[in-house]
């Protein structure tokens, strides 16, 4: 086994300018950083990559565009950004934008009070795992009757806008993907809402850009708990040659092209990261082990089992 195997790292929001080129760094000393065609290649026909690594970035967050694309431009490092055209030309935020400072409390007692879950679960087990658990329109609704009871205004968008996506679109660096519309938990919505979610972002998304969208990323990204056949059904209908997933580990030809594995990065020194690189998904148990049924995974299916029963 590779001390260092083929990965793809992702990440979402960037803050801290310095980590974020630190990372990078560390990142370009160990592996071979390289396009995401040169994936689609490795996946469709005899292509080798040996200790390479593709980056990621989810949700679209105006930073990428002011504090990751220069370091990417100066140290002349590919990426792939996904991204929902809904809230780069309607300019509207993500539900988990959205609610970043919002009192946890209330929000759980709105989830009670509306009845999506009984009073227990509501209370027991934390508002992001909660949310996840619902429809997109219900976290909506949420969020609406939130704004309402407290007075609370819609957020200012944090994502970028056209003017910024097109011009990470000309460039030789950035491939752009679809993130659905809305952001939603997938396997949560009906047939109609998943289809819809999906396609209509690969549509618009192309259309806003000029060009061909043939890659996708699942919001949240657990299989089976997040997305399914069912999506990549509709994946494969809408033209997209790869799709990847929230499951840490590194890639091999071994993948299902729809559900192409990436690990995250969030935080940590460059000993903590060259750490996760190594246990590649090894960390997960170490995580578990450590959290124990706390992690948001685990929350999440007892809360599912919990709305089943």
């Amino acid at each position: 086994m590779r001390l260092f195997p083929n990965t793809i790292i992702n990440f979402h929001a960037i803050y801290d300018r310095a980590w974020m080129e630190n990372v990078l760094q560390l990142l370009n000393n160990t592996y071979k950083m390289v396009h995401i065609g040169d994936l689609k290649e490795y996946y469709y026909s005899e292509k080798d990559l040996d200790k390479t690594c593709h980056i990621t970035f989810d949700d679209g967050d105006v930073s990428f565009y002011r504090i990751v694309f220069p370091l990417l431009k100066k140290y002349n490092i590919p990426a792939s950004i996904f991204v929902s055209p809904m809230a780069t030309v309607e300019r509207k935020n993500f539900w988990f934008q959205e609610i970043s400072d919002y009192d946890a409390n209330i929000m759980q007692k709105i989830i009670s009070e509306r009845g999506y879950f009984n009073k227990t679960v509501s209370t027991m087990y934390n508002l992001t795992a909660l949310l996840k658990s619902l429809k997109i329109e219900e976290i909506w609704d949420t969020i609406y009757e939130y704004q309402r009871i407290t007075n609370t205004p819609a957020k200012p968008c944090v994502n970028m806008d056209k003017t910024q996506l097109l011009d990470l679109s000309r460039s030789n660096l950035v491939e752009i993907g679809a993130h659905t519309l809305n952001h939603p938990i997938l396997k949560n919505e009906t047939d109609r809402v998943s289809e819809y979610e999906i396609r209509e972002s690969i549509e618009y998304l192309s259309h806003i850009i000029d060009r061909r969208i043939e890659y996708f990323a699942y919001p949240n990204g657990i299989s089976e708990l997040d997305f399914g056949e069912r999506e990549m059904i509709t994946l494969k209908k809408c033209g997209i040659k790869l799709a990847f997933s929230a499951v840490n580990s590194p890639f091999s030809k071994s993948d299902m092209i729809l559900s192409i594995p990436r690990s995250h990065f969030f935080k940590g020194c460059s000993a903590y990261l060259k750490t996760k690189l190594i246990l590649g998904n090894k960390w997960d148990l170490v995580k578990r082990i450590i959290k124990g049924k706390n992690d948001e995974e685990s929350l999440r299916r007892m809360i599912l089992d919990s709305h089943i029963s």
